[in-house]
């Protein structure tokens, strides 16, 4: 298995321009749901839906009608999610732009990044944290963040080489390796649309990294951003004591200061 470098900026061209129908797009509906059900969000709440991609999120939110803005680094997903809004008359934003380099200060009660994550995906730990920094910037005092991520117990105990994920719409294949020294999951990804074009050939291959942290990282992050670890969810929306059991957790923080934003980490 190949483990060479990725290329510069993957995670710009990483996903294909038709995202809507591969497998880890389907189900935004649901995780919009489950996201409202575990939070509990008040009625004037204003979102800012991370790493949005085509929008299924971001329009199942906009259509419980909240206010959300949803963000993404890719253009072309962004005007999909922004053609199925004009169809349904709905009316979120849509903003192209680095998670890293969000401009927002104090606009928003609820972040949330699930499914892909917006906070994981980049070369350095230095600018995963300038991500997290940007969106403690964005949250008003006693906002919220809700995070989907990797269980870090499960990744290292039971983590299959490879792994075939199916969708009503599409196949994937997935080729992963975890790499202890940089607590960083490497995959390589094919994804078959419809089964009779289940072709090697044809499928293009999506290189994928991801930093999986620990929930007492995660907790050791947010108290420099002036928030606070609150609760801890299994896959279904429960809340749980992780274990080497759940594939997948949700972990809640709050903001509780306007504490050191301006440098990741609080740095």
């Amino acid at each position: 298995m190949s483990t060479g470098a990725l290329p510069f900026d993957w995670y710009r061209t990483s996903f294909a321009p038709n995202f809507s129908s591969l497998f880890w797009e389907e189900g935004g509906e649901e995780k919009a749901r489950l996201a409202l059900s575990m939070l509990q969000p008040g009625r004037d709440d204003h979102f800012l839906d991370l790493a949005c991609a085509s929008g299924r999120r971001t329009l199942e939110l906009s259509r419980q009608g909240f206010s959300v803005v949803g963000v993404d680094i890719r253009q072309c997903l962004l005007e999909l999610a922004g053609c199925e809004a004009r169809e349904e008359n709905l009316w979120p934003r849509f903003v192209e732009e680095d998670p890293r380099y969000l401009e927002f200060e104090r606009e928003f009660d609820v972040a949330l990044s699930l499914a892909g994550g917006s906070f994981e995906h980049f070369d350095y730990d230095e600018e995963n944290l300038r991500a997290f920094a940007a969106a403690a910037r964005a949250l008003r005092l006693r906002g919220r963040l809700l995070m989907q991520i990797p269980n870090l117990l499960y990744v290292e105990k039971h983590l299959q080489d490879k792994a075939m994920l199916m969708g009503c719409r599409a196949v994937d294949v997935v080729e992963q390796w975890w790499d202890p020294a940089t607590r960083r999951l490497n995959a390589t990804t094919r994804c078959y649309l419809e089964e009779e074009y289940y072709d090697e050939k044809m499928a293009p291959t999506v290189t994928v990294q991801r930093r999986v942290y620990s929930v007492e990282e995660l907790a050791a992050i947010f108290e420099s951003l002036g928030m606070s670890l609150g609760n801890v969810y299994d896959e279904c929306g429960a809340p749980c004591t992780p274990s080497d059991s759940q594939r997948e957790i949700y972990v809640e923080a709050q903001k509780l200061t306007h504490g050191p934003e301006a440098e990741p980490g609080g740095q």
